[in-house]
């Protein structure tokens, strides 16, 4: 069934003639206007275009975010709708959104520019209610709401932060600073430096206040009302409607600055200021200048870090410095948190403490609390909007928390919810498998698959244990710390960390079995139990081996020193101070001088001439491949830098860290990790990823279409082998043991094949087309997926896999004037199957339901029943004639076919001779074991092919012949008719059913065998 799909009106000059579907296809602008279309007439199509799918949803909310981050980041642009597209991307991962991600990145392919495609972040596992915003500027203050959360920055800006829209600007403070907020309704009031304000929404805004000291607390009335504190411990109120700001006295028992201020009802203002003292101002008359007096709520007792009142005002929670989180009039702390910096209220009445790397959140005077929630982030301010969500930010971060969706985490019992993090990433690695690894300024490591799934942890566990270096060592890391060297193996039982050394180790290096790590100004070369020494002047910076063991160290006065593999010839030579090395070029060391400047130093020769030139203000830099560099910019994002004439390739955002290897690169910033691959449109296939499978001695050798290579063991295979395995539980590991193996290939560079050659269209199908050699044919190929992911063949878009041979002859039926193909099925007399099915009769059945379902299609039935066979001159008198489609029914082994027991069976080549000679365009075989002849008649010149694998049971694959045979009569391409029919016949219950058929394809052969009839022309 089409799916239904609701129109919405063009709208504007160049509208969208738009059709949004209510299943996950998203509508795709840029295939009618073009990629730089526009994106705010694509939302405003898009938004009243009816009911809307999960993804529409998505789509709408990740177009949203990204149009407000992007218009509010100030960062350099290289286009609107370029970075929205980036953006998009950025969200759609992180937030967890993977039907937008896809469409994100069709549309950074529709722009035709090879570009950084964000594979992974370390914050998508909290994607699920995790959302994050950039502020103008670094947030100083920030106030929570039940529908929107307020915040001011330093630089005087005045955002607004909602689920829906991300942040958007209300005000600016020109006097910088904002240092108080209030909101009620729709009045907003901002305070800062010197007694200043700004207002939004209220028609009788107060006058200017002398200009003093800065405000740090507010509050608005339900009528209107204002009151603000002050740094000088002032509390001052506006009435609506008199002259202006009336001065409350001040209270004698008071000490320090107004921490915060609330209204409770219309009679009073409460206040608490930094000593702890909290008192209450009863109004008097209105008309009274200063009416009414202070009453002390709570004394004195300890100076505070932060406090906040309830919405109502009822409640005062306060942080001490000593670590208390206290609620006034409640015995004992609340609990105890170290560092507070900000305590808020939800408006349930939930209370969040925040400190650098700590947040709890949980009920006063309760037993029960939330689920726990853990996150990278560090915190410098803290917010509830409504009761859902938590709102924290540091910096220009802002981070929304869904505190409805943290279920999944481990319950911290007896103790508040914890939001974890602080630790700043200071070194990160990738290696060939596509891991990443990354170390942190208090020595934890951490390492990535090529998911961005962490997959194991550790800790050096020493004070100052500062991470600055990491290399992957085959399955291990090598890790230089301030320390020591070690070597962190995750795959040992404990995740080991080996010592290597106890001086400070700044560099570290492999190439092969020989590794390098520094120590203080020695470099110790490491091969086995064997151990070379090099000794520079000054504290080594860095050290790096050539492809054949050639070794270069430099210090950090840039004296540079250069030894051959095992000790061969060398030299040294002084560079400038502060430069680095970047790996080694076709005649030496590559070299980064301190300008920016990139040359080689070449043996007896010196520097070269520069071969290029990094961005101003660059900051650490890894070789991508011969002539470019990945570069971390701290503006700019991740820069992969050209020496030729290439232009960059900028990932907008943050970055002080980045690593770079195998079309992979990895970089971090502050607390957050994220891998992106190198994804060039031009350098896909439309719709098709080639895979070439070779066995060797020690399993198979995967090579890939960007040209590496994955070589996959026999263990890892474990019993993928299908042949014998007909239990459900054999299959079930089969299956399991094909996603390990599927994810590796996934990891290993497969997924971005994928998407180049889907390029600008995130639902076009994609076909594999496996060249698998005889060795390998026998293995079911067709199983491998990604982890936890569909099938392929099940999977929307699909992913097909054909098995493609290279015939030995010309094909048997080469393209010609259509006409009307003819259909013959041939069948054993033999009636015993398998599991002891009548195979006479499934044949029958089948053939009847055939006539059927191709009653009106354009074919002619060579026979009105199929043709029984039961020795040689049967079958090739079968033959005789041409046939299109032919479909073998028969007891089939890799070297013979078996119709009767009445008569010898007859070879392989024999029958796939005989088959070929008819010059059919696609067979069927519906025959146990049936690869080989398969393989055979495809060499033979037979376009496509139908195998069986193992054991199949002729009446349960009904339902996958007939529907395959009637979709590709009706024109549909071979593949995704095999993926519809696969499909039915897994429902059949049949097990293992998708690990049964095989479908060989000749190379470069059309998949569409019988194109669909052109309607006749109308008469002119």
């Amino acid at each position: 069934m089409p799916e239904r799909t609701s129109r919405a009106p063009p709208h504007g000059s160049g509208g969208y003639d738009m059709e949004v579907t209510l299943g996950d296809v998203l509508p795709t602008p840029w295939t009618q206007q073009g990629a730089r279309f526009d994106v705010d007439e694509f939302l405003t199509a898009l938004e009243p275009s009816g009911p809307h799918s999960s993804a529409a949803r998505e789509l709408l909310l990740a177009l949203r975010h990204a149009r407000a981050r992007v218009e509010g980041s100030g960062a350099p642009s290289t286009g609107t709708a370029a970075d929205i597209a980036r953006a998009v991307l950025e969200i759609a991962v992180e937030w967890r959104m993977p039907v937008v991600e896809r469409w994100a990145v069709a549309w950074l392919c529709a722009w035709g520019d090879t570009f950084l495609r964000l594979r992974w972040s370390s914050r998508s596992r909290d994607g699920r209610f995790r959302r994050e915003g950039r502020a103008l500027g670094s947030v100083s203050v920030i106030l929570g709401t039940r529908a929107a959360t307020v915040l001011g920055t330093k630089s005087g800006t005045v955002q607004q932060w909602t689920p829906e829209e991300g942040l958007t600007t209300l005000a600016r403070l020109d006097a910088g600073p904002v240092r108080a907020l209030a909101v009620r309704g729709d009045w907003m009031f901002a305070g800062g430096q010197h007694s200043s304000f700004t207002t939004v929404g209220m028609d009788h805004p107060p006058p200017a206040l002398e200009r003093r000291a800065a405000i740090t607390a507010a509050a608005i009335g339900s009528q209107g009302w204002i009151g603000c504190g002050d740094e000088l411990g002032r509390v001052l109120v506006y009435r609506p409607g008199t002259d202006g700001w009336l001065p409350l006295p001040a209270s004698a028992s008071t000490d320090g600055q107004v921490m915060a201020l609330a209204f409770r009802g219309d009679e009073a203002l409460r206040a608490v200021w930094g000593d702890g003292t909290a008192a209450e101002w009863t109004f008097g008359d209105p008309g009274a200048d200063a009416a009414g007096a202070w009453r002390t709520l709570a004394p004195a007792t300890a100076w505070l870090a932060a406090a906040a009142w309830d919405e109502d005002g009822e409640r005062l929670a306060v942080a001490t410095v000593s670590g208390d989180v206290r609620v006034l009039g409640e015995e004992g702390p609340a609990w105890s948190h170290l560092g507070a910096r900000a305590v808020a209220w939800s408006f349930d009445g939930r209370l969040a403490s925040a400190s650098r790397d700590r947040v709890l959140v949980g009920e006063p005077g309760e037993e029960a609390f939330e689920d726990r929630l853990t996150g990278d982030d560090m915190v410098e301010h803290l917010a509830f909007l409504g009761s859902r969500y938590l709102i924290t930010t540091r910096g220009t971060e802002v981070v929304q928390w869904d505190l409805s969706h943290t279920g999944s985490e481990l319950p911290a019992s007896g103790v508040p919810v914890a939001l974890m993090g602080g630790d700043v990433v200071t070194a990160v690695a990738t290696d060939e498998r596509g891991r990443a690894a990354a170390g942190t300024a208090l020595g934890h490591l951490r390492e990535y698959d090529g998911r961005g799934t962490t997959t194991a942890q550790a800790a050096l566990r020493l004070t100052g244990s500062r991470i600055y270096h990491l290399v992957p060592h085959g399955r291990d890391w090598l890790v230089a710390s301030h320390v020591g060297a070690f070597l962190w193996s995750p795959n040992a039982a404990a995740d080991a960390v080996t010592r290597l050394s106890t001086a400070l180790c700044t560099a570290v290096a492999v190439c092969g079995e020989r590794r390098a790590h520094a120590e203080g100004s020695t470099v110790v070369l490491s091969c086995g139990d064997t151990q070379h020494v090099l000794r520079l002047p000054n504290t080594v910076a860095d050290i790096c081996f050539a492809a054949d063991g050639t070794i270069a160290a430099l210090d950090d006065a840039g004296n540079i020193l250069v030894r051959g593999s095992e000790g061969g010839p060398g030299f040294a030579a002084l560079l400038t101070a502060g430069s680095r090395l970047l790996g080694f070029g076709a005649t030496g060391p590559l070299v980064r001088e301190p300008s920016g400047t990139v040359r080689e130093l070449a043996t007896g020769q010196g520097l070269q001439d520069p071969s290029t030139t990094l961005p101003a203000g660059s900051g650490p830099a890894a070789r991508y491949d011969e002539d470019r560099l990945a570069v971390a910019h701290p503006d700019r994002g991740v820069v992969l830098h050209s020496a030729g004439p290439r232009p960059p390739v900028i990932a907008a955002g943050q970055a002080e860290r980045v690593a770079a290897g195998d079309r992979r690169i990895v970089a971090a910033a502050d607390t957050r990790v994220v891998g992106y691959d190198v994804l060039d449109p031009a350098a896909g296939r439309e719709g098709v990823v080639q895979l070439r499978i070779q066995a060797t001695d020690s399993g198979y050798d995967l090579a890939l279409p960007s040209g590496s290579h994955l070589q996959l063991s026999k263990r890892e295979f474990g019993d993928i082998d299908t042949r014998a395995a007909q239990s459900v539980d054999s299959l079930s590991r089969v299956v399991f043991a094909a996603g390990l193996v599927g994810e590796r290939v996934w990891q290993a560079g497969f997924d971005l094949a994928l998407d180049a050659a889907r390029g600008p269209f995130p639902d076009r199908p994609v076909r594999i087309e496996l060249d698998a050699d005889s060795e390998t044919d026998n293995l079911p190929w067709e199983l491998l997926h990604a982890a936890n992911a569909p099938l392929g063949w099940f999977n929307r878009p699909p992913v097909t896999i054909v098995r493609t041979v290279r015939p030995q002859r010309s094909p048997t039926n080469s393209p010609g004037q259509p006409r009307r193909p003819t259909m013959l099925v041939v069948r054993g007399t033999d009636h015993s199957g398998p599991g002891g099915s009548d195979l006479l009769r499934s044949v029958d059945e089948a053939y009847d339901l055939m006539q059927r379902r191709t009653r009106r299609s354009n074919v002619r039935l060579a026979e009105p029943q199929p043709v029984a066979i039961e020795q040689q001159e049967q079958f090739e008198s079968a033959l005789a004639n041409p046939v299109d489609l032919l479909q073998l029914w028969a007891h089939c082994e890799p070297d013979r076919v078996r119709f009767s027991r009445r008569f010898p069976p007859l070879s392989t080549e024999l029958v796939a001779e005989t088959i070929a000679g008819a010059r059919p365009r696609l067979v069927v075989i519906v025959g146990c074991r049936s690869g080989t002849l398969g393989r055979r008649l495809v060499q033979l010149g037979v376009p496509c092919v139908v195998a069986m694998r193992s054991e199949v049971y002729s009446h349960t694959v009904q339902p996958l012949v007939e529907d395959f045979t009637a979709l590709t009569l009706e024109g549909a391409a071979v593949d995704l008719a095999f993926a519809d029919a696969l499909h039915r016949y897994v429902l059949t219950g049949q097990p293992g059913a998708a690990a049964v058929p095989m479908l060989y394809l000749a190379t470069d052969a059309n998949p569409v065998l019988f194109p669909a009839p052109r309607p006749a022309e109308p008469p002119s």
